[in-house]
């Protein structure tokens, strides 16, 4: 034990930034959501620090100069809001997480230090699915016995997060979601979000690491992260949690050995969706089908907004949920909070002109991603796969919620942007070196050098 602490303190001295990154990945999801930016702001701030101090620069890139000028725009909507205040406060919000892109972007710049992170993040992927399905279990039992008082929390932070919702001026939907898994997230749409994101990683790290032992670690993490998936009964999250594990078992078709183990958490998803599909029909107060205010009626309702006015439709109503929901409250008498829809939700608060500018991220992202897997090495292609199940996930989410509405989704957001930049930059050398990632460096070309003689005398040998 003191060696590891030694070897820790050891690590801290060489690269703080690193080793609170690593301290951020496994800890933002699991504290609660108005805890977490903090965390993320004293992990940048010591970031900067050694930055300087080793005379590097924060580099943004392309993907993050665009990011950077969308949070401007939406702090800028603080103008012409309505709400001018709440508009500001959620434009800084975007800019204050913002910072994860950042963060991760400069700090990962080795392979061995991306595939820690990737681990790290697995783990905190496993913890938040096991939270999910203890949540379940315990749901379960408390309807066999009756005993709902000592029924495990769910969300989590259930009773902690009313004292400081309360507190707050303005509104906060916080209730208690018994029959649907919420973990340590406000509601079950949000932990799904967060799920469908790094379920993938999960599902990278158990087929293409190395070592047999994170492999495992990933697998069990792979799991629980299903499962959670699974206990928040979002028919949009089984979507698009399907799609992204088809991408990715599409990409293992040549390899039959990897395909096989990937399949059992196909059939896992497969056998239990219906499950929790059948689970939500049970126990829910309202139809199935629909609820008392249908998306349809929200989506509809959210077009007519938009075109009423043409200010509207060139910047928007201003950041934030606050003005939609006002309008569909008191105009269309549905009380949602916002439009259901991340797509139509960003149209209604920044217009086409700030649509433009958020998709243009993504066009940037995706080009990104051909140069990746364009690489003659290989890890990069499944790099490439990795990173395009996460966005179709996302995206396939977003269909059917407003996935960017919470601190924790959105640092998920920057952070798996944050991932891509970081593989772009260590693919084609353009990471910027800190005395811990040279030696990385050495280490990463001595195993290249010992991969490429075992190919070659495996190719002897067929020969």
């Amino acid at each position: 034990m003191k060696e590891k602490f030694n070897l820790f303190r050891e690590q801290y001295r060489k690269n703080p930034a690193w080793c609170w990154l690593v301290f951020m990945l496994l800890a933002f999801p699991v504290l609660p959501e108005y805890l977490s930016p903090f965390v993320l702001f004293a992990g940048f701030i010591i970031f900067k620090k050694y930055w300087s101090n080793i005379k590097n620069k924060a580099l943004l890139g392309d993907v993050g100069k665009f990011m950077f000028m969308y949070t401007i725009y939406m702090v800028a909507s603080g103008i012409w809001s309505k709400t001018h205040i709440f508009s500001s406060l959620v434009g800084m919000l975007w800019m204050g997480c913002f910072l994860m892109y950042v963060f991760l972007a400069n700090t990962v710049n080795s392979n061995e230090k991306l595939k820690k992170a990737i681990t790290f993040i697995n783990i905190s992927s496993g913890i938040i699915g096991l939270i999910a399905v203890i949540e379940m279990i315990s749901f379960a039992i408390s309807l066999r016995t009756g005993d709902i008082e000592h029924r495990f929390p769910n969300p989590f932070y259930y009773n902690i997060n009313g004292k400081f919702f309360d507190a707050l001026p303005f509104e906060v939907v916080h209730k208690r979601y018994a029959s649907r898994a919420s973990s340590t997230f406000d509601n079950p749409l949000i932990l799904a979000t967060f799920l469908v994101i790094t379920s993938p990683f999960c599902a990278f790290g158990s087929t293409f690491f190395v070592h047999s032992r994170n492999r495992k670690l990933s697998r069990v993490c792979w799991f629980f992260s299903l499962a959670g998936i699974i206990a928040t009964t979002s028919r949009g999250a089984y979507i698009a949690a399907a799609l992204g594990i088809i991408i990715f078992l599409f990409s293992l078709t040549r390899n039959r050995e990897l395909f096989r183990k990937a399949l059992p958490f196909v059939v896992l998803l497969s056998v239990a969706v219906p499950v929790g599909l059948v689970v939500r029909y049970k126990n829910s107060s309202t139809d199935f089908l629909s609820s008392n205010t249908n998306r349809f009626d929200v989506w509809h309702s959210c077009y007519n907004i938009f075109m009423d006015d043409v200010k509207t439709v060139f910047i928007g109503l201003g950041s934030g949920t606050e003005n939609i929901h006002t309008l569909l409250r008191d105009t269309y008498l549905i009380d949602r909070t916002h439009a259901h829809n991340l797509f139509l939700e960003l149209l209604l608060e920044g217009g086409l002109f700030g649509l433009a500018i958020f998709a243009y991220i993504f066009i940037i992202a995706v080009k990104m991603l051909y140069e990746l897997s364009k690489h003659p090495k290989k890890i990069y292609t499944q790099y490439t796969v990795l990173y395009i199940s996460s966005l179709i996930g996302f995206l396939a989410m977003s269909l059917f919620e407003h996935t960017l509405q919470s601190p924790k989704e959105l640092m998920t957001f920057f952070m798996l942007f944050g991932f891509m930049e970081a593989t772009h930059r260590i693919a084609f050398d353009e990471a910027q070196k800190t005395p811990d990632s040279v030696e990385e460096v050495l280490e990463d070309e001595y195993r290249d050098n010992i991969d490429t003689e075992k190919e070659t005398e495996k190719e002897i040998a067929n020969a």
